[in-house]
Order: C-alpha cells, then structure tokens, then sequence
C-alpha cells in the first residue's frame, strides 16, 4: 500500500523529528486531514505556545519507483496511489518515465498491454507472446503447428527489431518477468 511520510517542519527547524506514515491510497481530502491531525500533535508547537502548520513529505513507501518531491501536492500522490492500486508499478514508472500524463495512464497500459510472461530474456518473453497468439489459430495447417516455437521466435525477432513490440523488465526475488506492449 503507499504511503508518504510527513514531517512537521516546525519540529524539524527546531532539531526534534514529528511525522506520520499516512496512507497514500485515499481522498487527497482525507491526506491533508491527517497532516493536519498530526500537526496539532506538534510537540514543539506545544512547548512554545504556537501552532504549526508547515509539513514536508520527508520518505514515502510502495510508489513502484516513481519519486516524490518533498512538497508534492496530496491530488498527486492521491492520484498516483489509486493509478498504482489498479495497475502494474513498472508500466506506471515507465509511461510517466516517457513523460504522460497520469489521466492518461491506464487508456495506455489497457490499449499496449498484451500480457505479462515469466521468461529470462525480452526474446522469450515476446516469442511466448507469439506462440500464445499462434496457437489459438484455427487457419494454421497441421503440419506448421508442430514448429510455432520456432515461428513464434522468429516473429519475434522481428517485432523487437522492427518497432511492433517493446518490453518492459520487471525484477522480482524469483527473478525477470517482462511485460509485452504494442507500439501503440
């Protein structure tokens, strides 16, 4: 789940450390509520009869990559929790890394997608593809079925070479899986 971690800047321009972890997946409402409550709570605020009100996201948690800024506005890192809640972290990373916008986001993935494989190299991963796309062929003669592996790779040669598909890697603890998207 992301989260940010706000900061008082009072407390922290007075040496003392006073924040919250803060679920970033809600209402950007609902955020500022919960810097606000945290605020009240400032203990240098206390000590000193006033009132702080300044904040700074000093950490955040489980944005997939994708980096913030410390005074990122709370509609952003709402919009951008919710993005990451419904889709894969490393096509948001990647779509926003090719500067698009975050509302067009998820048009992108659902119209690029065409599936996630668990193969080691970007080859694999697009020849899987192919051969799933081969296979469900009715118009395919008998005889050709028998080596869709190796058409299947050759197209893929070609789609990673000629521009039709692109892969995005995603490293995990039991290794590399790749996303396959179209061009457009």
């Amino acid at each position: 789940m992301p989260r940010i971690y706000v900061a008082s800047l009072t407390d922290y321009n007075h040496g003392e450390l006073h924040g919250e972890w803060i679920d970033a997946d809600q209402d950007p409402d609902a955020i500022q509520d919960d810097v606000n409550a945290m605020l009240a709570t400032s203990p240098t605020a206390k000590r000193y009869g006033g009132k702080a009100e300044e904040w700074a996201i000093h950490d955040y948690d489980d944005f997939g990559g994708i980096e913030l800024g410390e005074w990122e506005s709370f509609e952003r890192v709402s919009a951008l929790a919710s993005l990451l809640r419904d889709k894969p972290a490393a096509l948001v990373a990647h779509f926003m890394g090719d500067g698009h916008d975050l509302e067009d986001i998820p048009d992108l993935i659902s119209d690029r997608l065409m599936g996630e494989y668990d193969e080691s190299t970007e080859l694999k991963a697009v020849a899987a593809h192919n051969y799933e796309q081969l296979e469900g062929r009715e118009d395919i003669p008998e005889d050709i079925r028998a080596h869709l592996g190796a058409v299947a790779e050759a197209m893929a040669h070609d789609d990673i070479n000629g521009g039709g598909l692109y892969t995005v890697e995603v490293r995990g603890p039991s290794g590399a899986s790749f996303y396959v998207l179209s061009m457009n």
